[in-house]
């Protein structure tokens, strides 16, 4: 969770040369945008999204046709070292390791599935779920792997994981796990009898891969709060840049790596290049970057080998290869647009529905806004406060929730005095009832109601009123299920 108040973190528009220089620096080196920020960082859909207004700054634009530019120069590249009979000769022997590409994926989908397994997790490392015959299901679905006629019921088995992953958070949260299906249609047609229909399926793969990556570095522009938090913990990421300019080109970096995968450019320098800086992240992020990104390093060693497999790579649909640079420039342009329209529309629709469902309908929340006392902090000469929250298992009973303040201090000794600017405590909310106050980063909360809770914080003054930013309150909330018969127990 984080705040709401996103606004202030709009990137600044700056002139050119740092421009360029910054995003060299970003292309070339571990980034943020190869960490999935949902794994590191506490995220939710309630936090008020970017518009088009706050995204399509000049920054915005420069890094854009930087990339068109990029991107262009890229399949010239391609073009020239097609000719080089090194080149021609690594491709040949490469190309002779492909039979190994079913293999290669069943390892890391077994790998991905057992490791979920033992977690408590579904698919991935942040979806936690305590439904059994889920597990079960997981586990049933790696053990398909191993023979080889059953590894279509496995493919089969992914996707519908994939499917209850939907059900458990919501279409649009799933989306950056787009890989999945496509790697469960990839078992499917495995072992299908006809070529043509075999031939679709390292293209399925390549296209959900390069999907997500584009989705998640779209994530950044519309959420760049989720990821500044992860830069605030990890300054080494930014190399000394501007944390904000360094999102939004580390974005573009996503964005673009996501389009070339898709497109099949580049295909084995970029699985190469993707996979080395993967693994250099690991030195910040850990055990759990390693964990959550096996199966996409599966893909890249299947893209390292196979290249675009026996289909038509995308980026040789254009007739003449002259048409191909400006070609493969307008195609990134016209996929950014086509994708930005829905993330946003999608976002702003998923913040409306939860601030609806957080009051019951927009009259609540308009009535307990009128009910309450507000102190509008947007306009004072200091940066506004911001709050995000974190929910962690207690080890012995309930949950403790984490407060993630900046430009805050707690004061516990001058509740109920007159406001002081950048100082106060938090309420707390369960299911839009007050519960408490919170004078501290950290509080305990000991029960809750069986099945799903909102957990509301809002931060304070001293004189008790909710701090605002234009008008919208600075608060986070989040959702955790007290299942049956585990009350008192965390989740």
């Amino acid at each position: 969770m984080k705040s709401l108040n996103t606004h202030n973190l709009r990137p600044a528009g700056i002139r050119v040369s740092p421009t360029i220089i910054g995003t060299f620096i970003t292309f070339a080196t571990p980034k943020s945008s190869d960490a999935h920020v949902k794994w590191f960082s506490p995220t939710s859909f309630a936090d008020k999204p970017n518009g088009f207004s706050e995204i399509l700054t000049p920054t915005f634009f420069w890094l854009a046709i930087l990339s068109m530019t990029v991107i262009a120069l890229m399949v010239l590249l391609e073009q020239w070292l097609d000719h080089k009979p090194w080149m021609q000769k690594l491709d040949r022997w490469l190309s002779s390791k492909s039979g190994r590409n079913v293999d290669i994926m069943r390892l890391g989908m077994g790998a991905t599935l057992l490791w979920a397994w033992q977690a408590g997790t579904l698919l991935t490392p942040e979806l936690k779920v305590d439904t059994e015959w889920i597990f079960w299901l997981e586990f049933l679905t790696a053990f398909l792997l191993i023979f080889p006629k059953t590894i279509p019921l496995s493919g089969v088995g992914v996707i519908l994981l994939y499917f209850l992953g939907i059900w458990k958070v919501g279409f649009f949260y799933m989306l950056d796990y787009m890989l999945f299906p496509g790697i469960g249609y990839f078992f499917i047609v495995s072992q299908a009898k006809g070529k043509g229909v075999r031939q679709t399926a390292l293209p399925a793969v390549y296209a959900t891969v390069g999907f997500c990556l584009i989705w998640l570095g779209i994530e950044k522009l519309v959420y760049p709060s989720w990821a500044l938090l992860l830069l605030d913990n990890h300054p080494i990421l930014t190399l000394g840049l501007d944390h904000r300019f360094f999102l939004m080109g580390a974005a573009f970096v996503e964005i673009s790596l996501g389009f070339m995968i898709m497109v099949c450019l580049q295909q084995r320098l970029l699985a190469l290049t993707i996979t080395l800086v993967f693994f250099l992240t690991t030195l910040v992020f850990g055990r759990q970057e390693i964990v959550g990104h096996t199966l996409i390093h599966a893909v890249l060693v299947v893209f390292l080998i196979a290249g675009a497999g026996t289909a038509t790579p995308p980026i040789e649909w254009l007739p003449g290869r002259k048409f191909r640079a400006p070609g493969a420039a307008i195609g990134f342009a016209l996929f950014l647009g086509a994708l930005m329209f829905p993330y946003i529309y999608g976002a702003k629709l998923r913040h409306e529905t939860l601030m609806t469902q957080r009051s019951g309908s927009s009259e609540a929340i308009a009535h307990r806004l009128a009910h309450s006392t507000l102190l509008e902090v947007g306009n004072n000469p200091v940066d506004p406060p911001e709050l995000g929250i974190a929910i962690h298992k207690d080890p012995v009973s309930g949950w403790n929730l984490e407060l993630i303040t900046e430009n805050f201090e707690f004061d516990p000794q001058a509740a109920g005095s007159a406001p002081v600017s950048g100082k106060g405590h938090a309420h707390l909310y369960i299911n839009g009832v007050k519960k408490a106050r919170i004078y501290s980063n950290w509080f305990h909360i000991e029960s809750l109601p069986k099945g799903k809770n909102e957990i509301e914080v809002t931060l304070n003054a001293n004189n008790h009123a909710t701090l605002t930013v234009d008008g919208i309150p600075v608060s986070a909330v989040t959702e955790i299920e007290a299942l049956p018969g585990k009350q008192g127990k965390g989740k």
